[in-house]
């Protein structure tokens, strides 16, 4: 049986690739910016999300929220280093 929590998490991450997979391919705010523009619009638009979520859903302070990013990394690019391998859920989308 799968873990809740790692159900979670791999279902708000398919989501939000499903989101910048459109947002760099199909969104017509996007069509004319060069690669390294979108890819900042993008990253912009995730850590402003991801700090202002933050800041409303845990009450510390930003130096603990930003330290909380920076050690869930080492994780997060070992996950990607997976899914970008195949061992993702083959039905899912390739971004």
């Amino acid at each position: 049986m799968a873990d809740p929590f790692d159900v979670a998490t791999e279902a708000v991450r398919k989501e939000i690739a499903d989101v910048i997979h459109r947002y760099w391919t199909l969104a017509p705010e996007t069509a004319d910016l060069p690669p390294e523009t979108k890819f900042q619009a993008i990253m912009t638009a995730l850590t402003v999300s991801l700090a202002a979520t933050m800041k409303i859903m845990v009450t510390a302070p930003d130096t603990h929220l930003i330290e909380m990013i920076r050690g869930s990394l080492p994780a997060a690019f070992a996950t990607a280093d997976g899914i970008i391998a195949g061992e993702a859920d083959p039905r899912e989308v390739r971004h």
